[in-house]
């Protein structure tokens, strides 16, 4: 399946953008990227961006239409600051929706020799809330530093207040692995939230209990947004133990859909192999 797939619930109109912020450990640029492929070959204009820092995505060689820089766009924005519409941003007004467009947005790259050198800069997420014209906004909104597991601290995540779905990431690679600072970011936090001690082995139930925390993965999801949990690298866990985690999250009541996925998989119909829906 297509990682379209894990929109089914609120596919993209004509009328306002459909806005999808993507939060939690590894695999979310992986992620953000493929569902902007997928909606470029369906036609859809599409704007990428992040409301934290990601590796310049030039340099990673992801695939877009265009790429625009605005210091202006950064928090807080001016009043007079706007993102592009998408005949702004590049794309001919009288352009054929067929051929699809994808335009990634930042404030700016970050320099010198900190840990945000080379990186994207966030834009103010207000103006990802006034944004128009778009089929579909993207927005990576937590940070994780490649780990395949984590819980947000109080300033985590940046979630747009017009997200109508939140798409959280778990790696699970982390199956099995003692919950320490290799494997997860913010271990104490994913320990508050899941009740399982520092150096204990992560099991399938541990992520279904960061899923439904309410300092969990989904924390500061918009009311009525759609809930998805992906857990990604199917193709480096024990199956069975995958398939428990994931109906053990649907379980809980937490999430309306659960996808085991393999997200760097090269055909795209192949990244989405398994897709669980409450009711």
């Amino acid at each position: 399946m297509h990682c379209l797939e894990l929109l089914s619930s609120r596919p993209p109109n004509s009328h306002e953008p459909l806005v999808v912020s993507i939060v939690g450990g590894g695999g979310k640029t992986s992620l953000l990227f493929a569902l902007a492929s997928d909606a470029h070959r369906a036609g859809a204009s599409v704007l990428v961006t992040t409301t934290t820092r990601i590796h310049d995505p030039r340099a990673e060689k992801r695939s877009f239409t265009a790429f625009r820089i605005d210091e202006s766009w950064a928090a807080p924005s001016s009043g007079t600051a706007a993102l592009p519409r998408p005949d702004e941003a590049g794309r001919s007004a009288g352009g054929k929706a067929a051929t699809g467009f994808v335009c990634l947005v930042g404030a700016g790259i970050g320099a010198g020799a900190g840990a945000d050198t080379g990186k994207l800069i966030s834009v103010d997420p207000v103006l990802i809330d006034a944004a128009t014209g778009w089929n579909l906004i993207l927005v990576e909104a937590d940070g994780a530093r490649h780990k395949p597991l984590k819980a947000p601290a109080d300033h985590e995540p940046v979630i747009p207040a017009s997200s109508q779905v939140v798409i959280a990431v778990i790696g699970l690679d982390c199956l099995g692995k003692p919950l320490d600072d290799a494997i997860a970011f913010r271990p104490e936090l994913v320990s508050c939230a899941t009740g399982l001690a520092s150096g204990g082995i992560i099991e399938p139930r541990h992520l279904a209990a960061l899923a439904s925390a309410e300092a969990g993965c989904f924390k500061g999801a918009p009311p009525g947004a759609s809930r998805v949990l992906v857990l990604n690298k199917l193709d480096r866990a024990d199956r069975s133990a995958a398939r428990e985690a994931a109906e053990a999250a649907l379980g809980s009541g937490s999430v309306d859909l659960v996808a085991l996925a393999t997200l760097i998989e090269g055909d795209p119909g192949q990244r989405i192999e398994v897709l669980l829906k409450r009711g």
